[in-house]
């Protein structure tokens, strides 16, 4: 591609709606609560005041928020290239892979929204498992396929990841897949989910140095304010 800002069941047992994307969004809002607004500033007993998540983690707070926006439909160039930026790093980034593909989903470029969902679903991402299963169902930016999406959606359903968090998976990707598969394709499906192994997306291609400025933060923590103090270098 050269330089681009991007360019890219039946049988399941599950509980009550959720996702990894509501955990997320929620950490968003966390981090936002903590980013001190006009509140008074807290100090530590040596009188300096205490550096506020978002400063002690200006990246993550960037992260965050641009997930979050995504989430609520916000896909504006900013939060493109902000998860473009963060997508392109590779494993440990799969929430805003995911979340820019929702972005290309919702913009109309289903093809390139899928391949993004697609790389976090391989990478055992538990709401691009989610969203894969039915994009193939469906036949959104995908060859329509219900054994391949059925597969996901098992494979959604058994996430450890997702468990562990005490998030469970959502109800309606199985009613979804009730009654579509023939006692055949649901034992493939099973096949396929039990066969399958995680795989980990490395970009190949460099972004425009724009995008990547875009992700580009330096913490700034609160100056000391007591005389005689002496500040060390930033280590952010």
């Amino acid at each position: 591609m050269g330089k681009s800002k991007v360019m890219s069941v039946a049988g399941i047992r599950v509980g009550s709606r959720a996702g990894l994307l509501v955990v997320l969004c929620a950490a968003a809002i966390a981090i936002t609560a903590c980013s001190g607004g006009g509140a008074a500033r807290k100090r530590g007993a040596d009188g300096r005041i205490i550096p506020t998540l978002a400063e002690q983690d200006p990246s993550g707070t960037l992260y965050a928020r641009a997930v979050s926006r995504a989430a609520a439909g916000d896909c504006n160039d900013d939060t493109m290239n902000v998860l473009t930026c963060f997508a392109y790093r590779g494993h440990g980034y799969e929430g805003a892979q995911t979340a820019l593909g929702q972005c290309y989903l919702a913009s109309g470029n289903s093809a390139e929204g899928a391949e993004w969902i697609r790389r976090a679903a391989d990478a055992g991402w538990a709401d691009a498992q989610r969203q894969l299963a039915l994009l193939y169902l469906r036949g959104e930016g995908v060859s329509q396929n219900a054994v391949e999406g059925a597969k996901w959606a098992r494979l959604y359903s058994r996430n450890a990841r997702l468990l562990s968090l005490g998030v469970q998976p959502d109800l309606t990707v199985a009613a979804e897949f009730s009654g579509v598969l023939s006692s055949e394709e649901n034992a493939r499906s099973e096949q396929l989910a039990a066969s399958w192994m995680p795989r980990y997306w490395t970009a190949t291609t460099e972004l425009d140095q724009s995008v990547v400025r875009s992700c580009a933060v330096e913490g700034r923590r609160p100056p000391a304010e007591r005389p005689g103090i002496v500040t060390t270098p930033n280590p952010y």
